[in-house]
């Protein structure tokens, strides 16, 4: 093999090896984009968030009151949680039958009190 060939061949392998890396940048210049992105859009919503705050406060909401409101859209009831996870149940409700009605044919609550 001559030296160009040789060199050749260390300069086209060198330039398979940097594609390959180049690759992989990216990827992740691709998420770094995206990233800063979202905290834009992030920081343009707790602007806005501001915003509806001082007009809630205009409107006669207290500062507290809506605290907890932003609270409580921050950190979800475990309730909700956990029927989020939960498969749903699809039961027909039952259709009242006699013996579930009052004198005048309507339906009586039942144990829920509904």
């Amino acid at each position: 093999m001559s030296t160009n060939q040789t060199e050749q061949a260390v300069l086209e392998e060198a330039e398979r090896v940097n594609e390959e890396r180049m690759a992989a940048v990216r990827e992740l210049a691709a998420a770094v984009a995206e990233r800063v992105t979202l905290q834009e859009q992030v920081k343009e919503a707790e602007k806005q968030e501001k915003q509806a705050a001082r007009q809630a406060e205009k409107a006669g909401w207290t500062e507290a009151q809506i605290k907890r409101f932003i609270k409580s859209a921050k950190t979800p009831p475990k309730s909700r949680q956990q029927s989020t996870n939960a498969e749903p149940t699809s039961s027909p409700s039952p259709e009242p039958s006699a013996a579930s009605t009052a004198g005048d044919g309507s339906p009586t609550p039942g144990p829920s009190g509904i």
